[in-house]
């Protein structure tokens, strides 16, 4: 990738905007969602059997390219920018190649004017809203062969107050990808099109109950449920769930924007709850929606502490539905990246969930997972393990 450039630099003089070609423009406006909106870290899958992870100086551009999102004037500069863009449109027409504005990419074909002002409009709201004090609006689209596509608008959170506590108030890979590979292999989940369920069913067998721990913004649970929705052949309860305060209102927004029109009539019903896995249970008083076990346990990227594989596990022992109790297999999938910095609190997975006796959720199929770090900023990939966990007695889906 050529060297990061702050927008004063980088971008086509705002005098001379409609010297340039739509397709020159489209480029400066995916520079700036680079800058101020990229993509969750670690999403992109790499389809390929083997990967051989490479050295980059990707740390150096990311470090780059905070120090120019945190530039006041050149966040400034970047909204008179995509202003301009936006009230000179109509003015804007396509040069031919030798003008001294063109270049490689004006031989591209033209954009409509229509993306453009969806992107700059997108950015706009990023660049002089909320977004500057770091809150970050995203959108999640994922494609199903069976359900079509699959929208998720979310908001991410900052920080509060350097409290590592609330790091769930953004989207990290690990849930992007975990999201994905549902919507693209619905039945390796245990979501798949099956015998549609009556009415009459709904408090019986034919209610799935999903949950979601460490929900941090809801992609996950929110994806699973809108999947569900698109198929229309289950009755369902997701439970999305996590314990920071301020991560909890994040979710019930996300699950509000998602599902505005909520009712007891929906075939799909998701709420989100708090959950505290080092006291729970703490007694006989289990909340009601966390009375039932679950047919389906889903957990991304939150093994962070040496603790909390068996604080999950011991979640596990009463949340997750045993086998005799159940007509499909119920079982915890779990996609953890292996981060240096995070090499044994990852390692803790192995040891607490292996295999010790009939009774207690082990550890059934493991699978490594490669993804790009960023797609536009040097080679360095991001492994991701999948866990499928569950009794001795389940089998793994196929």
């Amino acid at each position: 990738m050529s060297p990061i450039h702050p927008p004063t630099a980088h971008l086509p003089p705002i005098a001379k905007i409609v010297a340039y070609t739509s397709a020159q423009l489209l480029d400066a406006l995916l520079y700036l969602r680079l800058l101020y909106n990229p993509e969750v870290r670690g999403s992109r899958r790499i389809r390929a059997r083997e990967v051989r992870p490479t050295k980059s100086h990707g740390s150096d551009d990311s470090d780059a390219i905070q120090l120019i999102r945190s530039d006041t004037f050149e966040r400034s500069y970047a909204v008179r920018w995509l202003i301009a863009l936006i009230s000179r449109m109509e003015d804007i027409q396509e040069p031919t190649p030798d003008t001294q504005a063109c270049s490689a990419s004006a031989l591209e074909q033209p954009v409509h004017p229509e993306v453009l002002i969806q992107h700059a409009a997108a950015l706009l709201a990023v660049c002089a809203g909320v977004a500057a004090a770091g809150t970050v609006q995203r959108i999640f689209s994922f494609e199903s062969d069976e359900a079509g596509r699959i929208e998720i608008p979310l908001k991410d959170i900052p920080l509060e107050n350097h409290d590592y506590t609330s790091v769930g108030g953004q989207t990290w890979g690990g849930a992007c990808v975990l999201a994905e590979m549902i919507v693209e292999h619905p039945a390796r989940f245990g979501l798949g099109d099956t015998s549609p369920v009556g009415n009459d069913d709904r408090l019986g067998r034919g209610d799935l109950r999903i949950l979601e721990l460490g929900a941090g913004t809801g992609l996950v649970g929110l994806t699973v449920a809108k999947l569900l929705a698109a198929l229309g052949n289950r009755w369902a309860t997701v439970v999305s769930t996590d314990f920071h305060p301020s991560i909890l209102a994040n979710l019930k927004a996300n699950i509000d924007a998602n599902f505005p029109a909520r009712n007891d009539d929906g075939m799909i019903t998701i709420v989100s709850h708090f959950l505290d896995w080092a006291n729970f249970p703490v007694s006989a008083s289990t909340p009601d929606v966390l009375s039932d076990p679950f047919d389906i346990v889903l957990g991304a990227d939150i093994i962070y502490e040496v603790e909390h594989a068996t604080w999950i596990k011991n979640c596990l022992k009463r949340l997750l539905r045993y086998p005799s109790d159940s007509l499909t297999t119920s079982l915890f999938h779990l996609v953890i990246p292996l981060r240096s910095t995070h090499a044994f609190e990852s390692s803790t997975i192995e040891s607490v969930f292996q295999w010790e006796n009939h009774v207690e959720p082990v550890i059934l199929s493991k699978e490594s997972i490669f993804c790009e770090a960023h797609g536009d900023i040097g080679n360095d990939v991001v492994e991701y393990v999948y866990y499928r966990i569950g009794f001795p007695e389940s089998q793994p889906l196929a």
